[in-house]
């Protein structure tokens, strides 16, 4: 069975990212189960790259610095930009419990999301809401030794 992460382009917002990298700086970014499996098969270990928010039960990507872990400060670039997480690919797309998705203000560019990004990717916002609190149980699971794999491209 597939799902509508598998397709990692497909979940990407298109619109003019100048890649300044503010994004990056104290990110909170949740982390689906795929997430943590794509990266872990680049050779990170769970506990370098997340940390479970306990306040709202969600994984998150840790911070270094003020900044993601991933973050190289010297290019202001991603180190596994193409492997990134779900969330980041989202972005500027964010849930808002009152107003639902929306696009956040902070990124220099959010101007240049046009409404028909916002349309297309609103279902998709709104299952990785539902799904991240998904993502202990898979964290759970498999520190108990249970083996979960999942179907990542």
């Amino acid at each position: 069975m597939s799902n509508v992460f598998d397709d990692l382009k497909y979940v990407e917002v298109s619109f003019k990212c100048t890649l300044c990298g503010l994004c990056c700086i104290n990110t909170r970014m949740e982390l689906l189960p795929e997430d943590i499996e794509r990266i872990e098969q680049l050779g990170y270990s769970l506990d370098y790259f997340a940390e479970f928010d306990e306040e709202y039960g969600v994984w998150r990507l840790r911070n270094i610095n003020n900044h993601c872990v991933f973050f190289d400060e010297s290019s202001k670039r991603c180190r596994i930009y193409e492997s990134r997480p779900v969330g980041c690919r989202l972005y500027p797309l964010n849930y808002d419990d009152e107003y639902g998705v929306v696009v956040d203000k902070y990124c220099p560019q959010w101007g240049t999301v046009p409404a028909s990004e916002v349309s297309r990717l609103k279902p998709v916002v709104e299952l990785f809401v539902r799904r991240i609190r998904e993502t202990n149980e898979y964290v759970r699971a498999r520190k108990a030794g249970i083996k979960i794999r999942l179907r990542i491209r």
